[in-house]
């Protein structure tokens, strides 16, 4: 009888796994673009013309969508070494982190309000003077937040637009339609995220 031999044959999974992601990047990036895109049209569209209880659902949508975009920006293979950091991954967290300052700004507002009766029957009506202070220095850092963040999303948009129209450019005709696409129908599903 003869012998088998055993051979232990090593399938290269990283090409294959490097080629998958590689073929997803155009979906990624349209998910990112489409995404960040509807977060900035609802902050910068006359946020402050709505009622406390919509901009908290305006900010609550905001912040799903700069989830999405960060989630899908680090789902694309980076073509930097990875101990670099991501500078747009940076400026999205930051933007998240600022607005999500304003949202919780708005909600603790509609908090007290809700809540003022309870407690000035409890504590006394010298707290519905305090709750007006308060609320008044609420409102004002939510403003100041929100004026604040206007002006880094102005100053981060040139940057964004190089960096898209970098990233675009680099992809093949079949990958530049594909992520035409995807943008196209990532841009009409976040659209329902309106206020």
């Amino acid at each position: 009888m003869i012998p088998l031999i055993k051979k232990k044959y090593k399938f290269n999974t990283d090409k294959k796994q490097n080629h998958l992601t590689g073929m997803n990047a155009p979906a990624l990036t349209a998910k990112h673009d489409a995404a960040y895109d509807q977060a900035i049209n609802l902050f910068t569209d006359n946020l402050f013309s709505h009622t406390d209880e919509q901009r908290s659902h305006i900010y609550k949508n905001i912040l799903k969508l700069l989830e999405t975009a960060i989630q899908a920006k680090k789902s694309i293979p980076a073509s930097a070494p990875e101990k670099t950091a991501d500078p747009i991954a940076q400026y999205l967290m930051l933007l998240k982190d600022t607005i999500q300052a304003a949202y919780a700004l708005v909600t603790h507002e509609m908090i007290l309000f809700q809540e003022e009766k309870q407690l000035s029957n409890f504590i006394g009506s010298e707290i519905a003077s305090q709750f007006r202070t308060t609320d008044e220095i609420f409102a004002n850092s939510e403003l100041n937040i929100c004026h604040n963040t206007n002006e880094l999303i102005e100053m981060a948009e040139p940057a964004m637009r190089r960096h898209r129209d970098r990233v675009v450019k680099t992809f093949q005709t079949e990958d530049l339609l594909r992520y035409k696409k995807s943008f196209s129908e990532f841009k009409e599903l976040y659209k329902k995220l309106k206020p």
